[in-house]
């Protein structure tokens, strides 16, 4: 159950996060600091929605290995 919310809320990230970058990059802030700013979230919330199930499986997969030793 937790790895099915935990993909849902990174489905959710990713997709955001993808959105946000459309929003940012097709009408881009005249300010560049605020231009960098929003980059950066969308590109964090993308990145953390991707990485976010790998660490997971790896570190679920770690305990497994020594609750099963």
């Amino acid at each position: 159950m937790k790895g099915a919310v935990l993909m849902v809320l990174s489905l959710v990230a990713v997709a955001l996060g993808g959105l946000a970058l459309v929003s940012t990059l097709s009408k881009p802030s005249l300010d560049s600091i605020i231009l960098a700013r929003d980059l950066a979230i969308s590109a964090t919330a993308v990145a953390t929605g991707i990485v976010a199930p790998l660490l997971h499986r790896k570190f679920t997969e770690d305990s497994e290995e020594k609750v099963s030793k």
